[in-house]
């Protein structure tokens, strides 16, 4: 259990017993009592994996490796998954009518400015991109028709944003130490104005499973 309880850190730096507990059962276990999850984490609290402050359980220093390794993991079944998915679909995504796609698109002409909202480059329609911040191949229905699911994006911004090179994170821009090594100019924790409590779950989801941190 020790990994379900480590995992329920990945939306809060800080965490009640409840906030745990209500995580860990939905997520995982819906027969667990809030005693198992007490017993477990009081196991690791004795290996230092999690200490108590301010009425709060926070991950220790080890903690947080466990943790990380966790979002890499996930990320590379994610990632795994949508390589594959677009290579076994490739022609019939050539074909397919996204019934949904035209619809977000227009809200975005409709309601916003004509712009890439990484770079903030204006640029006409036909160089914008209707980009999804959550991997469309794993939306569900609901998902899938939420206009908060989409931003305007470059095609340059928005190959970087989908292979995890550029995220968005508390509404900053969060740049990748891997693509240091090349001419991109972009500023790490440039405030992304178009960040709203609508889409934050959608750049969650992104900064934690796709974004490649780097060292």
């Amino acid at each position: 259990m020790k990994d379900y309880v480590i995992d329920s850190f990945i939306f809060k730096n800080n965490n009640t017993l409840t906030d745990i507990y209500k995580y860990t059962k939905f997520r995982y276990n819906n027969s667990l009592e809030i005693n198992d999850i007490k017993r477990e984490i009081t196991k690791l609290i004795k290996n230092n994996i999690i200490f108590f402050h301010n009425n709060n359980y926070k991950l220790s220093k080890e903690g947080n490796v466990i943790l990380n390794d966790h979002k890499y993991y996930y990320s590379k079944i994610i990632i795994i998954y949508c390589k594959k998915y677009n290579k076994n679909r490739r022609k019939y995504e050539l074909i397919e009518i996204r019934q949904e796609q035209k619809q977000l698109r227009n809200y975005l002409i409709s309601n916003k400015k004509q712009l890439c909202i990484i770079c903030e480059k204006k640029l006409p329609l036909c160089l914008l991109e209707t980009a999804h911040l959550k991997p469309r191949c794993i939306l569900n229905n609901n998902e899938k028709n939420d206009k908060n699911i989409v931003e305007f994006m470059c095609r340059y911004c928005h190959n970087l944003y989908d292979n995890g090179f550029l995220a968005v994170y508390n509404g900053l821009l969060q740049v990748s130490t891997f693509i240091n090594q090349y001419d991109l100019h972009y500023n790490n924790n440039k405030q992304i104005h178009y960040y709203n409590l609508q889409n934050e779950i959608y750049f969650i989801f992104h900064y934690n499973y796709i974004y490649k941190t780097g060292v």
